[in-house]
């Protein structure tokens, strides 16, 4: 168990945040039913109770104006059997008839009131009476006759006040709360079985054993086939990294066996105390080993750095001029050009922005420079040229012997030499330099050197799609490179 790795039960889960998401649109869509509830009952039962009481109090009117001369309680009895016709027309309609209250008035005078808190003289204004329970919506509306005699005050219960209350709130949240578990439950198992193939991926991971690095097997699901194609791209890469590391001990400990050997051997002759030409020569091959052996050990360390991982290497990067690393790379390697004889030459503008790896380009540029330096036979022209927004192209020639076509892709093999080579070497050189070109988004090209003979080396940096128009680039000068 990994000890980093944080408890499961503090992990968020997938299904759980599913569930909720699930009930968070249950309860969204229940909101917006009572919204449509509360604007159905504030806004359209308010405009038909309106125009409902309109029409009832205005046939109250007509009913009673040819009887409003009829004694008070022929005239109640004629009310009440209208109350109950309009009783009977709601209750026919599957609902209770709303509570209604009436005042008429003959004459100035009252001659009906419904309740006794109604018997009272008529205000001046429509204003609901003390009578009327305080937790209802109630409309009121005002008829009268032609004539003035006849005036009829109506208030009638706007339908739908009981949505508010408690029994209201109940009546719309009691189907939810019975819903979400018989809704939930179902969600939850279809969920559960839906991300199976999930786990199932999970499972295979976590029990497979840490050298088995073969794909996971094609998922037959949309949704999971990227995970499975990420998952098993990496697979890819970390087999490839292991197998270039393997390949790179085997051949490591390979060329380290013979200069390992000579150094055994020339150790062995000082020992035994040869003469003393003998022993000079032994001292010779013995100094000569430990360099080979030195320089071997410098070309596999820096094959090692040119092949970390890109990521690594892109943030290693950073702008920097790339002429004067040149400058100061052709400096350093000037004294070998001096001791073999070599003129060493350098076109390019005086600045040339880049980005790169200052350690990896500086490792390219030693090996391609110092093989020019060692296979040249008089001359080596290094030649920097193009801008940052079009792209640099670095070359470097020689007129040594060069390298026949047919083995150009061969040279840049690990611990590759051209045979009948005599020059000292690892064989490493180009492919270092291959390896770092790739960092650094360069290609690289193998032709003819100086004057139609010798090697001629091509790297093509990609322009910057950042950078913005630089500054006039100088013009070409040759700079010869002082050897002293």
């Amino acid at each position: 168990m990994n000890p980093l790795a944080s408890p499961q039960g503090r992990r968020p889960s997938l299904l759980g945040r599913m569930l909720k998401g699930f009930a968070a649109v249950l309860l969204l869509a229940w909101s917006l039913l009572i919204a449509r509830e509360v604007y159905d009952v504030k806004v359209s039962q308010q405009r038909y109770a309106k125009a409902d009481n309109e029409h009832l109090a205005r046939g109250v009117l007509l009913l009673i104006e040819p009887l409003k001369d009829l004694p008070p309680q022929r005239l109640a009895e004629a009310l009440a059997a209208h109350e109950r016709l309009r009783h009977d027309f709601w209750q026919a309609k599957g609902y209770n008839a709303p509570w209604a209250l009436m005042q008429i008035w003959l004459d100035g005078r009252q001659v009906h009131a419904d309740t006794p808190a109604l018997r009272s003289a008529r205000p001046a204004e429509l204003t609901p009476p003390p009578a009327l329970p305080e937790d209802r919506d109630w409309n009121q509306v005002q008829v009268g006759s032609a004539d003035g005699r006849l005036l009829i005050r109506r208030w009638q219960e706007v339908p739908g006040y009981w949505h508010f209350s408690n029994t209201g709130m109940a009546y719309y949240a009691r189907p939810l709360l019975m819903s979400l578990p018989l809704l939930l439950l179902p969600a939850w198992l279809i969920l559960r079985r839906g991300l199976r193939p999930l786990r199932q991926i999970g499972h295979q991971i976590e029990h497979r054993d840490a050298r088995d690095l073969t794909p996971l097997p094609d998922t037959p699901y949309a949704e999971l086939a990227p995970v499975v194609d990420a998952v098993n791209r990496l697979m890819a890469r970390l087999s490839q990294r292991l197998n270039w590391e393997r390949e790179f001990l085997v051949d490591a400990a390979h060329e380290l066996k013979t200069p390992l050997a000579v150094i055994e051997a020339n150790a062995y002759r000082l020992q035994c105390a040869a003469p003393q030409p003998a022993a000079a020569l032994a001292r010779e091959g013995l100094h000569e080993g430990v360099q080979r052996i030195t320089h071997t050990v410098h070309q596999l360390l820096s094959l090692m750095r040119s092949g970390a991982d890109a990521a690594a290497a892109s943030e290693a990067q950073s702008r920097r001029d790339f002429a004067a690393l040149l400058r100061d790379r052709l400096a350093l390697l000037a004294p070998l050009a001096h001791r073999r004889g070599v003129e060493l030459e350098l076109q390019g503008p005086e600045q040339a922005g880049l980005k790169l790896d200052r350690e990896g380009m500086a490792s390219l540029l030693d090996n391609l420079i110092d093989n020019a330096i060692k296979y040249a036979a008089t001359q080596v022209l290094v030649r920097l040229e193009g801008s940052e927004a079009a792209g640099w192209r670095l070359s470097v020639c020689d007129d040594g012997p060069g390298i026949p076509p047919q083995l150009h892709a061969k040279v840049f093999e690990r611990f590759y030499r051209l045979p009948g080579q005599e020059q000292p070497g690892s064989g490493l050189g180009l492919a270092i330099v291959e390896q770092v070109a790739a960092r650094h988004h360069a290609t690289i090209a193998l032709g003819t050197g100086l004057d139609g003979r010798g090697l001629g080396v091509t790297l093509v940096f990609a322009p910057d799609p950042g950078s913005a128009q630089l500054q006039h680039q100088a013009g070409l000068a040759r700079q010869p490179v002082a050897l002293a």
